[in-house]
């Protein structure tokens, strides 16, 4: 049988989602608590990959498991530590993929454009200087559409020639002191939300120009962007399994 999950976490002291040898991550963590309750060795497939650090209200995983077990998401937390938690659990057909069945991400990225709150320090990117965000709206215009984005991640041609995406929508928002940027996009490389999300920073900074920035993006050059926000400050939202339409969000 196979299961579809949905879980959130706080990345602050993980590694990033993905099993490593020496580091914790949330992948192996999940791995291990679900294991303890089927009493056999279990491998979890996330939707995606995130970040060091990187948190995730929305990510998806699904696992294989003959056994049955009555409420198993309560089951699952109670092996979990609190920074990681089962959202839904459901069974589903035994070919659904949380990765190549996915249709949609939503990611927000947080920003603290107010007084440096320790509180948030995990959670927020704090960026001192006001940021222009009419400008910084403007500028996310250039990254809407199906585009060529190898001037805006770090995954390497050899690893992924396809370094086509589609953005669907980019929306940029202000409560108090944060700002929130928000991606909605059919997938998204290696710090690709990063990586676009200082470039707007540095917009709202004036330190560039929007003809930069679209020049940056028509050169499909890995050494044309040297822009990465911060970790902490990014959330997976969502993996949605239907078309994106706008209305949806």
């Amino acid at each position: 049988m196979r299961y579809k999950c949905v879980v959130s976490y706080d990345g602050s002291r993980f590694a990033g989602w993905q099993k490593q040898a020496a580091d914790l991550t949330v992948q192996e963590t999940i791995e291990k608590a679900i294991s303890r309750i089927v009493n056999h060795e279990v491998v979890i497939v996330g939707s995606g990959r995130t970040d060091a650090k990187v948190h995730a209200l929305g990510q998806v995983f699904h696992f294989e498991t003959e056994r049955k077990i009555s409420s198993f998401q309560k089951a699952i937390n109670s092996q979990l530590p609190p920074d990681i938690y089962i959202k839904s659990i459901e069974e589903v057909t035994e070919d659904f993929h949380s990765r190549f069945d996915a249709k949609y991400k939503h990611y927000d990225y947080l920003i603290n454009n107010g007084e440096y709150n320790p509180c948030m320090a995990n959670y927020s990117c704090y960026i001192k200087d006001k940021l222009d965000l009419t400008l910084m709206k403007q500028a996310s215009e250039v990254f809407i559409g199906t585009l060529d984005f190898t001037s805006f991640n770090a995954t390497k041609l050899g690893e992924n020639e396809n370094q086509i995406r589609t953005i669907y929508k980019i929306e940029i928002t202000k409560k108090d002191d944060f700002i929130t940027i928000s991606y909605y996009g059919n997938g998204f490389l290696r710090y690709m939300v990063r990586m676009i999300t200082q470039t707007l920073i540095e917009v709202g900074l004036g330190n560039v120009s929007i003809d930069e920035v679209q020049q940056m993006l028509d050169k499909k050059d890995k050494a044309s962007c040297s822009y990465n926000a911060e970790a902490q400050g990014l959330y997976l939202i969502e993996v949605g399994y239907q078309e994106y339409k706008e209305n949806m969000d």
